[in-house]
């Protein structure tokens, strides 16, 4: 135990030198660094598809008729409770992946699909279709912020998360609001779900443009921590 807090302790230091000899990143130049600025429109894009569900889903149900208030809540649970089994699924077999672009990839095109198809057909294949959406945007969430941290350099890690965050949540505004317009001018919610449909692709394709890497950003990679032997 003493060794491993040793060698815990000086990794910790090497990167906090590491880190002191980088220059500094301005507040300008990180808004604009590629990878920060990539990352952004990425989780841009999920913002947007993520909060018109949420507000679009109990119209969506709504329109099938004949159900009460409550069960037109039960119903719009259905997408959330499938999403929350899919995230927990995804997560766990992800974990053990190298390399989670692709099924950051796979789960962005699943939200684009899922988003077109809630165009077509009756109401109830509607919900179906936003259920497939709801799993590909919050099984993205998971996968993008532990490729996030992964992605971005050490020097710049903190505060590029938090202007990702930052200026990616503004999906939440533009998203309710692109919706409303749309519908209001064309008389129909599927101009919305098209313009949807190619932000989850555009932002399918922003994925493979993120760089593969440790994130360490230059750092001396922390020393091995040794193993903790077993007296028996």
């Amino acid at each position: 135990m003493r060794e491993e807090k040793a060698a815990l302790g000086a990794a910790v230091g090497r990167d906090r030198e590491a880190r002191s000899r980088e220059p500094q990143v301005s507040r300008l130049r990180l808004v604009v660094h590629p990878q920060v600025a990539l990352l952004t429109g990425v989780f841009f894009a999920m913002a947007l598809t993520g909060y018109a569900i949420t507000f679009w889903l109990p119209s969506l149900v709504d329109d099938i008729g004949g159900l009460s208030s409550f069960q037109v809540g039960l119903l719009t649970a259905i997408p959330w409770i499938c999403a929350v089994i899919a995230m927990y699924t995804m997560s766990r077999y992800t974990d053990r992946m190298p390399d989670r672009r692709p099924y950051l990839a796979v789960v962005l095109v699943l939200s684009a699909i899922g988003t077109f198809l809630a165009t077509l057909g009756s109401p109830w294949f509607g919900l179906a279709a936003v259920t497939l959406a709801a799993i590909g945007s919050k099984c993205a969430a998971n996968l993008f912020w532990p490729l996030t941290q992964s992605t971005l350099d050490l020097r710049v890690t903190a505060a590029g998360l938090a202007v990702v965050n930052s200026l990616g949540n503004l999906g939440g505004f533009v998203s309710p609001t692109l919706f409303g317009y749309l519908e209001e001018t064309t008389g129909s919610t599927n101009g919305g779900l098209y313009a949807l449909s190619a932000a989850s692709l555009l932002a399918t394709v922003g994925v493979y443009f993120l760089r593969r890497g440790s994130g360490r950003g230059g750092a001396e990679a922390a020393a091995p921590v040794p193993a903790r032997t077993v007296s028996g």
